[in-house]
Order: structure tokens, then C-alpha cells, then sequence
């Protein structure tokens, strides 16, 4: 992996982490890992095993291909307001996550500048 690719890494593990209100001293715990590994992991300076990440997923409850989701050109408080979002209506009936759609899609269509 590039090292890109391990920053990009690290700060999905990063925003996870503060979504799930966890410490790095929780997470690592939960994780099994030291605080040092994982704190190298969150800023890209660690080269992370797959064993590691899968720790690191379960620990903070999302499915390890989330840490790889990446979305270009977002700004860092709207993904992590999606990503909230997307948790938040796993947990809800299939009449539910309807109901929030329609919400959805009555707000305004906003351009992308």
C-alpha cells in the first residue's frame, strides 16, 4: 500500500474512533494493540496488518471494507455526518429508513461548487 493510502487509512480509523467517542486508550484496549501502534496507525506513519485493522474494525463496530470507503473532495464534518447517519439507521425498520428518505428528499437540491 502507498502511503496515501495509509493516511487515508488511519484517518477512517480516526473518525470512527471519535464517532464511536472512544479514546485511543479505549480503542487500543479494545483492540488488543498498543496506544503507540495505534496512534502510528491513525497517522499514516504505521503499516497496519490486516489482522490489526480487522481488531480495530470489529472493536469499533464497522465491517473492516469501511476503513477502506473513501470519498474524495468531501469535507471531513460531512463525512463523518454520514457516516453517523449510516449507523444510526442500520438499527431501524425498513419503514423507518423509508420515512427518513422522504425527509431527504424534500430538502432543497443543493449545488456543488
Amino acid at each position: 500500500m502507498s502511503q496515501k493510502l495509509y493516511q487515508q487509512v488511519g484517518g477512517r480509523v480516526r473518525i470512527f474512533r471519535k464517532l464511536a467517542k472512544l479514546t485511543q486508550e479505549r480503542l487500543a484496549e479494545k483492540a488488543d494493540l498498543s496506544v503507540h501502534y495505534l496512534s502510528r496507525i491513525e497517522t499514516g506513519s504505521a503499516t497496519p496488518t490486516l489482522e490489526s485493522l480487522e481488531r480495530i474494525a470489529h472493536a469499533l463496530g464497522v465491517r473492516i471494507g469501511e476503513l477502506f470507503q473513501f470519498r474524495q473532495g468531501e469535507p471531513q464534518e460531512v463525512k463523518e455526518l454520514l457516516q453517523t447517519i449510516n449507523r444510526f439507521l442500520r438499527h431501524r425498520t425498513p419503514q423507518e429508513v423509508r420515512m427518513v428518505k422522504q425527509i431527504v428528499e424534500l430538502l432543497p437540491t443543493a449545488k456543488r461548487t
